[in-house]
């Protein structure tokens, strides 16, 4: 009955931290939230972190070690790190979106410090930044929309053919 309880409790902690980082965390860092595997990856991999950190609470509060729980979520958060890092199963779409996710951080950030900076030369370096990755971004948008042919190889994108071997 006491590891139903931390079952629970464990489950609880991994949907919150999952929801936050994959959802919450994106509304308020980025300007073009994009549903990616990348993301997915990532937030599975924290959400473990936070369910280690509710067992390492709980033990603390029993007296016990829950071993069964430390391996399961160690292995969940080994797994999305490989993951990861060899961007298991990323095609060409989802590499694009998690880019336009990221290149809209950029652009918040560098448009938040034009605005708050007095050094002309950070102010230099910010405006270059905003630029170039608003040329990015706008490429890359067109990328998606079109998902025809690659800008300069002329490949159709997107599809089964562009992956056969």
């Amino acid at each position: 009955m006491i590891y139903m309880k931390l079952f629970y409790y464990v489950c609880i902690t991994f949907a919150l931290a999952f929801v936050a980082q994959y959802w919450i965390i994106s509304y308020i860092t980025s300007r073009n939230p994009q549903n990616s595997r990348g993301k997915f990856y990532l937030s599975a991999l924290f959400a473990s972190m936070m369910g280690i950190l509710e067992v390492m609470i709980y033990d603390s509060y029993r007296d016990s070690v829950s071993l069964f729980y430390y391996v399961g979520l160690g292995l969940l958060a080994y797994g999305m790190i490989f993951a990861y890092n060899t961007q298991m199963g990323v095609a060409d779409e989802d590499y694009l979106k998690q880019m336009l996710e990221h290149q809209s951080r950029d652009i918040l950030l560098a448009d938040r410090i034009i605005k708050n900076t007095e050094s002309q030369s950070v102010r230099t370096i910010a405006t270059n930044i905003l630029n170039r990755r608003k040329r990015d971004v706008d490429m890359m948008t067109k990328m998606l929309a079109d998902q025809t042919r690659a800008p300069i190889t002329g490949k159709k994108l997107f599809t089964k053919e562009t992956y056969a071997v």
